[in-house]
């Protein structure tokens, strides 16, 4: 009477065990269906990939996906602006470590060149797969850029009016090689951080620029002096001029006046030859012996000596 309650436990047993199985296989599968729940941020974008191939592309908010492993979320910040630099690492906020900042110049001159590039992500599905290093790949494809622009101009135009032309232009040429390489990324800027030459020949640059400013300083001073002399000269010239016109114009007056009263006296002439002779004969002896003392002797008398007077003008 008393072999049944061992079998009624048994099966009492294996149901429980049973049940807890279920209860944990029920579990685990909502907990397997729940981990499909994901959340993209305002700052972010969700690729979801579906057995390795790139299933969805999803924007900021609630989403679900199939749990793993059929699908696999990545949520790249597409808005955060990054930071690389090209031409050296920072180590802390008060040191870094030079690497690769050497650039040649057009005219064979070496000069340390650093530059701080920021970009974000254009394509959060081409930044993710289509490189393997985005940020290496923004420090080359920057420095490449830079280091042909730097190579094509002269140490002096690198140092002072170059740098505008080398941030914009190294820029423009980069985000074209990157969009060649389909890198997914956008470069919002370049800053030139350093620009001068190496250490060992320091001095000699010093020297250059010294002599170049006092070249400029004697080229202002000589165009000082120039814009000072011309207007100077130039009045001169005008001056001697407008005299010159006047003379010019005194002598055609005079001569047209000659010539007119010599042709009134040649009428009167014809009119009187010997009157008119006579008379321009007396006017000249006038007008000569009216400047001097003169000196006039009588003929003799008989027995009588000469007499002689003498009228002081």
């Amino acid at each position: 009477m008393t072999s049944p309650k061992p079998n009624n436990y048994s099966e009492i047993k294996r149901r429980f065990v049973g049940l807890i199985g279920l209860l944990l296989v029920v579990a685990a599968l909502a907990w397997w269906i729940g981990s499909g729940f994901y959340t993209v941020e305002s700052n972010q974008k969700g690729v979801v990939l579906r057995f390795g191939k790139i299933h969805a592309i999803e924007q900021p908010g609630m989403h679900f996906a199939l749990p793993w492993p059929i699908d696999k979320i990545y949520t790249p910040r597409t808005t955060e602006v990054k930071r690389i630099e090209v031409g050296w690492t920072t180590l802390g906020q008060l040191s870094s470590e030079p690497r690769r900042s050497d650039a040649l110049t057009g005219d064979i001159n070496i000069l340390k060149v650093k530059m701080v590039v920021q970009y974000r992500i254009r394509s959060p599905q081409d930044y993710l797969f289509a490189t393997e290093q985005p940020d290496w790949l923004v420090e080359r494809t920057v420095e490449s850029a830079m280091n042909d622009l730097i190579a094509s101009m002269a140490v002096d135009d690198v140092l002072t009016v170059g740098k505008s032309t080398i941030q914009v232009e190294a820029i423009r040429a980069a985000q074209a090689q990157l969009d060649d390489y389909g890198a997914g990324i956008v470069l919002l800027g370049g800053n030139l951080q350093t620009v001068r030459e190496p250490v060992p020949v320091a001095n000699a640059f010093k020297e250059v620029a010294s002599a170049k400013k006092d070249a400029e300083r004697m080229i202002d001073e000589a165009r000082a002096h120039n814009s000072r002399i011309i207007p100077q000269a130039r009045g001169e010239g005008q001056r001697i001029v407008s005299r010159a016109e006047g003379q010019y114009a005194q002598r055609v007056n005079e001569a047209h006046g000659e010539a007119a009263r010599f042709l009134s006296l040649l009428a009167e002439y014809h009119k009187a030859k010997w009157i008119t002779r006579t008379r321009l004969y007396l006017e000249t002896l006038q007008a000569v012996m009216g400047q001097m003392n003169a000196v006039i002797l009588e003929p003799p008398t008989d027995g009588q000596p000469i007499h002689v007077t003498i009228v002081d003008r």
